[in-house]
């Protein structure tokens, strides 16, 4: 299996790509295992550098803000990949859910509502993450959900 390589700038600010890799991490799935089901971050990465970047510094700089463990980047980044392909802008045509996150109109209703730009990358992370850690502990355990049911 070929290792996954993800990069972003040093400075959340910058959309930018830095070319720095992060090292590839094997992330505890809370009964000795680990998790390592991490395939679309790697391909949308190549294939679109710059939402990549964008993606990875708003979530790179809200899970820091948060005080979230820096482990969290890793699958936090797979499911945004699996979600929106790192695209802030992406929208289902089959439902409400839009960005980086695909929150369903529902979902942006209880995470802030009209009061968070949900066009910022970052702000959509906040929220994103947030609901992560409310209904699931982790992003690895929303990773396990998603496999088992294709959506989170």
């Amino acid at each position: 299996m070929e290792k996954i390589r993800y990069y972003r700038c040093d400075d959340p600010g910058i959309h930018e790509w830095s070319g720095k890799p992060l090292s590839p991490t094997s992330f505890s799935n809370g009964n000795g295992g680990a998790y390592n089901n991490y395939y679309k971050a790697q391909k949308d990465a190549k294939s679109n550098p710059q939402n990549y970047s964008v993606a990875s510094n708003a979530v790179s700089k809200a899970i820091k803000e948060a005080g979230y463990p820096e482990s969290w980047l890793q699958p936090a980044l797979e499911l945004v990949a699996r979600e929106s392909s790192f695209n802030p802008n992406a929208k289902n045509a089959k439902s409400s859910a839009a960005g980086l996150f695909q929150f369903l109109d529902s979902t942006r209703k209880n995470y802030g509502g009209s009061s968070v730009n949900w066009n910022d990358p970052y702000q959509q992370a906040v929220k994103g993450l947030k609901y992560v850690k409310d209904r699931y502990g982790d992003p690895v355990k929303a990773l396990q959900f998603w496999d088992k049911n294709k959506w989170y």
